[in-house]
C-alpha cells in the first residue's frame, strides 16, 4: 500500500482516497462537471471524463503494481525522457512514473477541482540521478478543459538538466481515421527503427498508416486531435518539444501491458521539453511546464 495524504489534509466534497487497482492508492473526482482519477504512484492521472465522456486511454491489460509504470493516462516522465539524450539512462523514461508521490492539497468550487501532488529527491531518487529538487504537480480538472502544471524547482546547490513529457494517451474512434493537425512547419525526428531519422519537416496534418513516433523540437505550437465528430486540443506552455505516438500493430503485440487490439482506439500527443529541449535550472530556479487539453 502506498502512503496516505498527509493527516492533516481535509479533502472538498467530491474528492477521495481510495485504495485502487492493485491496493494502489487513487484519488478519485466526483463534480457536476467531471469525473478523474489521478494514482499517487507515479502522480498518474488515469481518467478525466467531463459530462461522461472520458478524452483519455487506458490500457485493460494496465499493470498496477509498485515500481511498474501504468500504461495509459497520462505518464509523467522525468528527469529524462526514454533513455536521455544520449540513450543510456534507465529506467526508461526516468524514476518519477514509478515513484510514490504526495498529495498535498485539493481545493474545489464544485464545477472544477484542482490536486496538487509532491515529489521531492530522495535516497532512492538520488541513486539514480544525484540532485536535489522539487516538483509541484497541479491537477486542474473541469467541464471543458484539463490542465496539468508540472513545475521543477532546482533545491541543491549545483545547475542540472533534465528532460520531461507529459506522456498523453488520448481515446480515437480508429487512429486510421484520426488526423493530428497544428504542428505543421515543424521541425521533427522520426524516431520508428529503421527510419530516417532526419530532421524532417512537417507539411500537413498527420495521419497515420503505420508504426508512428515522431519528436518534434523548438516549437510550442498547439495541436489538435481530430478523432470522429470530436476534437481535442492540447495548448502548451513552458514547452518546446511535442511527441506524436503510435505503435502499430507489431509493436502493441510485442507489449505485455497493451492489448493486442487497442492501437487502433488510441493516440500520444506530448507536451515536453526533450533531446536538444532539456532544461536547465541553476540553484534555487524554477520552470513550469503546461499542458492545457480542451475539448
Amino acid at each position: 500500500m502506498t502512503q496516505p495524504p498527509s493527516s492533516d489534509l481535509t479533502l472538498p466534497d467530491g474528492v477521495r482516497v481510495v485504495a485502487g487497482r492493485g491496493g494502489l492508492l487513487a484519488v478519485q473526482v466526483d463534480v457536476p462537471a467531471c469525473r478523474g482519477e489521478v494514482y499517487l504512484h507515479g502522480g498518474h492521472v488515469t481518467s478525466w471524463s467531463p459530462l461522461g465522456r472520458e478524452v483519455l486511454w487506458l490500457s485493460r491489460d494496465a499493470v498496477f503494481k509498485p515500481g511498474t509504470a501504468i500504461r495509459g493516462g497520462v505518464p509523467i516522465c522525468f528527469p529524462w525522457f526514454a533513455g536521455g539524450p544520449d540513450g543510456g539512462l534507465a529506467p526508461a523514461h526516468g524514476f518519477a512514473r514509478t515513484t510514490e508521490w504526495a498529495l498535498v492539497g485539493a481545493t474545489t468550487d464544485g464545477q472544477w477541482v484542482e490536486l496538487i501532488l509532491a515529489l521531492t529527491d530522495s535516497e532512492q531518487t538520488r541513486a539514480q540521478w544525484p540532485h536535489s529538487f522539487a516538483v509541484d504537480y497541479r491537477v486542474r480538472m473541469g467541464e471543458d478543459e484539463l490542465a496539468l502544471l508540472f513545475t521543477v524547482t532546482n533545491t541543491g546547490d549545483a545547475p542540472f538538466t533534465f528532460e520531461e513529457a507529459l506522456h498523453s494517451y488520448f481515446a480515437v474512434e480508429d487512429i486510421r481515421s484520426t488526423e493530428v493537425d497544428g504542428l505543421e512547419g515543424a521541425s521533427y525526428l522520426d524516431m520508428v527503427p529503421g527510419a530516417d531519422r532526419g530532421p524532417h519537416v512537417l507539411d500537413g496534418p498527420i495521419t497515420f498508416t503505420g508504426e508512428t513516433d515522431r519528436t518534434f523540437q523548438s516549437t510550442g505550437a498547439t495541436a489538435v486531435i481530430r478523432r470522429g465528430p470530436r476534437s481535442v486540443t492540447v495548448a502548451r506552455d513552458g514547452s518546446s518539444s511535442a511527441i506524436v505516438w503510435n505503435p502499430w500493430v507489431d509493436k502493441a503485440a510485442a507489449m505485455a501491458d497493451f492489448g493486442d487490439d487497442e492501437w487502433t482506439g488510441m493516440v500520444c500527443v506530448e507536451t515536453a521539453n526533450v533531446k536538444a529541449d532539456a532544461v536547465t535550472l541553476e540553484p534555487g530556479a524554477t520552470h513550469t511546464m503546461t499542458a492545457y487539453i480542451t475539448i
